[in-house]
């Protein structure tokens, strides 16, 4: 078996612009030597996994470059290396002495992470506690002055290797591209689908993420536990929560590091305005009680991806837990990933891996763009085998109105129905048949009133406008109308009507047309 390693320049950091360390990778070699049937695997560490590991490197990679004719590739991803210290900083200290009043000088001598372990848990046996308290958690450090990206960066660590190692070797059959990882590893080659969606024959996720988790991203701030150390001690269990070191924030949005919308889209999987047809199948395992990953997120994203791609989606049961491919009910089944490999190719034998054109996002030299609501991500893939991510503010956008473009539409078409109803209603008047019109005059102001609730939903959002203004007065002039109509008012009704109604009428439908058709066209 011969396995290669390789450093290469990785992609800028586009979100937060941290200087970025080389990328290792590593390439393992079928024994055979690659001839033209030769296709490419990414096998994808998760949370705790380590692509050089001898997991990787002797056991996993090596089974499946052998077996399936494949080179395998795995890689030490931005982010991989979490947790190898403890980091006690002044927020932990200070939270500490106000919860459970320890001293600074408490923590002077810690020296290892047992250390640090051994000195919480005299504090809750003392106290008669099992669980630390969540505002009192430590930092995890992620080595290599990294953070955690949650998947974004590491998907396009993934696809920049891709794309170096179809460089070096480029015999590799191109119809035979899989993606392939487990949990965390799992979400990154789904958002490698997604950012590439012409490139891979077969994506496997099993029991990744469908969305950004932000536990994982802001823990600290919303006492969320990112990771706990489940320590036994004197035949009693304590638990320890941490955070990781992010430098992300959801409680300033003026700051450059605020974990908006546009960054939950980039990372979620379940925006449908960000998938395309493709030729890529997918298959997807998940345990029915995973704790970790949202099954019901994944229920939703399976929903999505079927109308777009070929998706066989398993969810295991515990019938399903055989002690062989799904060991355990939970988490990631603790699945052997060599016959969870075996398995997908019997699930995929009619189709052998392969996908019907060689043709892939590099070799069509492709863009894509993914409209994030304040922001557009741009993914260029080059003919070199380059990938250039570029991020572009969008003044036209936010999220909030992505999710209202079918409703912006729809009010559009309701308010050229409650013309034609003015059109009806003044009619009437001007025969003096005043009671067939206060039904359609009701209706009116009953449209009226729901499009005003679906407007106040994301007016804030929009650019500078008068809908405000025009809102209230057209609200009063037609409530107005309904207290003439129903006294039997009907000169006021008729002056009313053609001197104030119709022309706010026209004035708030025009409003509403000139800046709900910036969102629609675009």
């Amino acid at each position: 078996m011969r396995t290669y390693s390789f450093n290469i320049q990785p992609h800028e950091d586009i979100e937060l612009g941290y200087l970025r360390n080389e990328l290792d990778y590593y390439v393992t070699l079928p024994n055979e030597g690659i001839n033209s049937e030769t296709g490419l695997i990414l096998s994808i560490p998760g949370f705790g996994g380590i692509a050089n590991s001898e997991y990787y490197l002797e056991k996993l990679n090596p089974y499946l470059a052998d077996k399936y004719n494949c080179i395998v590739v795995s890689l030490n991803y931005f982010g991989i290396f979490r947790g190898l210290e403890i980091n006690l900083d002044e927020h932990f200290v200070i939270n500490m002495e106000k919860v459970y009043g320890v001293s600074r000088e408490y923590w002077n001598e810690i020296s290892s992470k047992n250390d640090f372990y051994l000195k919480v848990v005299q504090i809750l046996e003392s106290k008669g506690l099992n669980s630390l308290d969540p505002r009192c958690q430590a930092l995890m450090v992620t080595a290599r002055e990294e953070y955690q990206s949650f998947g974004f960066l590491p998907a396009i660590d993934c696809l920049t290797v891709l794309g170096d190692v179809l460089k070096k070797y480029p015999n590799i059959n191109t119809r035979k591209i899989i993606a392939y990882g487990s949990s965390y590893g799992g979400y990154i080659a789904m958002l490698c689908g997604k950012y590439a969606p012409n490139t891979f024959s077969v994506v496997i996720d099993n029991s990744g993420f469908s969305l950004a988790e932000m536990k994982n991203i802001v823990g600290r701030e919303i006492f969320a536990n990112d990771y706990v150390a489940n320590i036994n001690w004197n035949n009693k269990n304590y638990s320890i929560p941490f955070a990781y070191n992010n430098p992300w924030t959801i409680l300033d949005e003026t700051s450059p590091r605020y974990f908006g919308d546009a960054n939950k889209l980039i990372r979620s999987l379940l925006v449908s305005e960000h998938r395309v047809k493709s030729d890529t199948r997918y298959y997807i395992f998940h345990c029915e009680e995973d704790e970790i990953a949202s099954v019901d997120d994944k229920d939703r994203l399976v929903a999505l991806l079927s109308n777009y791609n070929y998706t066989y989606y398993k969810r295991i049961t515990k019938d399903d837990i055989d002690g062989n491919l799904f060991k355990k009910y939970g988490h990631a089944m603790d699945a052997s990933l060599r016959k969870l490999f075996d398995h997908v190719v019997e699930l995929d034998k009619e189709n052998g891996l392969l996908k019907e054109k060689r043709t892939n996002d590099f070799l069509d030299n492709e863009g894509k763009s993914f409209n994030c609501g304040s922001k557009n991500y741009v993914f260029n893939f080059n003919e070199n085998f380059t990938i250039n991510a570029k991020i572009i503010n969008n003044i036209k956008t936010d999220y909030k109105l992505i999710s209202s473009f079918q409703v912006m539409s729809g009010i559009l078409d309701i308010t050229h129905t409650m013309n034609d109803g003015f059109d009806y209603v003044i009619s009437k008047i001007s025969t003096g048949k005043y009671h067939e019109a206060i039904g359609v005059m009701q209706d009116i102001l009953d449209a009226y009133s729901a499009i005003e609730q679906q407007v106040n939903k994301f007016e804030k959002n929009l650019p500078q406008n008068n809908i405000k203004t025009l809102n209230e007065e057209l609200k009063t002039s037609l409530l107005e109308m309904i207290g003439y109509f129903e006294s039997d008012s009907w000169k006021l009704v008729e002056d009313k009507l053609l001197k104030h109604v119709v022309p706010q009428f026209m004035l708030w439908k025009n409003e509403l047309n000139d800046i709900f058709s910036l969102y629609i066209a675009s």
